[in-house]
């Protein structure tokens, strides 16, 4: 099954859920992942109750009926690896298994780079790498390029000497 093929079938899934019920899975997924989702439904033809259902096998088919269901570690790291490839899996993994707070930063990845840059020109530059640090790397670069010249060199050498947290 390709990337593609398992977008549609989220898609179609949550379509099927209806409004309500979407939008709480929704909530819970990032700005990327709800514009590529909702492209896709968007763009699903309009589909028959009949090809949900073998959708909701296929779900019940992987899901192990009365297993109760459990974070394993292993298990989110071979997620992971598998849907973002090696490099960004392992960035992404120790943030996710340290369980680092970073809902602060969260509501910075649904603002507009102009946004966010103004919203945190005026920190110092350590607190401006140590932030951009958690956001995507293309939402990053966007950032830095709406500060001055100057604080884009300070922060992007902070955020190349940064150690970590």
């Amino acid at each position: 099954m390709s990337a593609d093929d398992g977008v549609e079938k989220s898609a179609l899934l949550l379509l099927s859920l209806g409004s309500s019920e979407a939008a709480e899975v929704l909530k819970h997924l990032g700005p990327k992942e709800v514009q590529r989702l909702g492209s896709t439904m968007a763009k699903l033809p309009s589909s028959p109750r009949s090809k949900v259902e073998p959708l909701l096998d296929e779900l019940d088919s992987h899901s192990g009926k009365g297993s109760p269901v459990e974070a394993d570690e292993d298990q989110i790291r071979e997620m992971l690896t598998k849907a973002l490839g090696d490099d960004r899996a392992a960035h992404i993994i120790s943030r996710v298994l340290q369980g680092s707070d970073t809902a602060g930063i969260e509501s910075l990845k649904w603002m507009d780079a102009a946004t966010a840059a103004d919203l945190i020109k005026n920190e110092h530059p350590q607190i401006i790498a140590t932030i951009l640090v958690h956001l995507e790397y293309d939402q990053a670069g966007e950032i830095l390029k709406n500060f001055s010249e100057r604080l884009r060199n300070d922060v992007v050498l902070r955020i190349a000497t940064l150690a970590g947290l």
